[in-house]
């Protein structure tokens, strides 16, 4: 399970890392757009399409490594009052239904892909596919981390990550929030 657990993690570290890529992408791309178009007064027809594409690809695979790290937002003040191991069941069972959501997502989405094949982005004159394809592969991907949590989470314990850093509202009220590198 170590080997597996490993192999997620550097895959997600890829997936992050291409995300960043694809961040400087899309600067570029929209950068290229606005001097096109207001310095030279001759605007590139295809940068909107581009960077609605980098854009999509580029969040939903953020989404992954948020999700891997367990960055996501939630309130746990309810879970967190549970008595004995009750938070750790609310955990689980919150993970359950991420991954249901999840497969639902990326089955639906999977379907739409493979419907849309014949369609074309008009400004790049490429299939949509590409665009609805960055959900379904987004999804099966954060299902999979989902399900390595999950059996993580309730076999194999001692490898179990921690979960993303919490924000004390005393700290909120009072502007004294700690930093995450310090």
């Amino acid at each position: 399970m170590d080997r597996v657990v490993r192999v997620v993690d550097r895959s997600v570290d890829a997936l992050a890392t291409l995300a960043g890529i694809l961040m400087v992408a899309l600067t570029t791309v929209v950068m290229a757009a606005v001097i096109s178009r207001y310095l030279l007064q001759t605007p590139i027809q295809t940068t909107t399409g581009m960077s609605g594409l980098i854009f999509a690809w580029l969040v939903f695979l953020a989404a992954i490594s948020v999700t891997h790290r367990q960055d996501n937002i939630a309130v746990t003040y309810f879970r967190d009052k549970l008595p004995g191991k009750l938070p750790e069941v609310a955990e689980v069972l919150m993970k359950i239904i991420m991954l249901s959501f999840c497969l639902v997502l990326a089955w639906s989405s999977l379907q739409l892909t493979t419907a849309v094949m014949d369609q074309r982005l008009p400004s790049l004159q490429i299939s949509t596919a590409w665009l609805n394809a960055s959900v379904a592969v987004t999804f099966a991907v954060i299902s999979v981390v989902l399900l390595l949590q999950i059996i993580t989470d309730i076999f194999f314990r001692h490898l179990r990550k921690p979960v993303g850093e919490t924000i004390d509202p005393s700290e909120l009220a009072e502007g004294t929030i700690k930093g995450g590198a310090e």
